[in-house]
């Protein structure tokens, strides 16, 4: 039962005829107390989430309205940051300077990233779903798929990748999630 109705029914309990009515005190007040306390601070609790509630809904829609009229206006800003390592597929170690871009097939803006010494890196990009490709000199290139469907998506969001390029001449299979290059024609995806 919802909480308006719980409390309802024990005023209604309270206060039926065959009870006796509280007596009023001296300064107007009703003896009971608090009688209206507990309800009046349930009401202003569900008020307050139902008020938060709608404007969770109004903030989100206004900036999914204001990505895409950016989107489309060509004045994009990246929100969806990409982070993780660059490794060598065969020894598992770090591969530096390894170059992290949006995909050059897909939709412009396109931005990029270079990994640091280690092969940490961070690439800012746009939180809707897309490719990223990465490459090294000696590597085969990698396409990853990252970002979300616009409905579940926050205007800002953060995206943890770990990935492992096999070199030129590897007979390694590829990491599940990425798909190198040469295989993307010929399967159609």
């Amino acid at each position: 039962m919802s909480t308006l109705g719980r409390m309802w029914r024990g005023l209604w309990r309270r206060f039926r005829h065959d009870e006796d009515w509280p007596e009023e005190a001296e300064s107007g007040e009703l003896e009971s107390g608090g009688m209206w306390l507990r309800p009046a601070l349930r009401l202003a609790i569900l008020f307050a989430l139902l008020f938060a509630g709608v404007f969770f809904a109004f903030w989100w829609a206004g900036s999914a309205v204001r990505f895409s009229a950016a989107r489309a206006g060509d004045r994009s800003v990246p929100t969806w940051r990409v982070w993780g390592t660059v490794r060598d597929a065969a020894t598992h170690r770090p591969i530096p300077w390894a170059l992290v871009e949006d995909d050059p097939a897909g939709q412009p803006p396109f931005f990029r990233a270079d990994a640091d010494y280690n092969g940490i890196f961070e690439l800012m990009t746009l939180a809707e779903p897309h490719r990223v490709r990465v490459s090294a000199p000696g590597y085969r290139p990698l396409l990853l798929d990252i970002g979300r469907a616009w409905f579940v998506w926050m205007p800002r969001g953060d995206e943890k990748k770990n990935i492992e390029l096999l070199p030129l001449h590897a007979f390694i299979h590829p990491q599940l999630g990425g798909w190198p290059i040469e295989t993307v024609g010929k399967y159609g995806t």
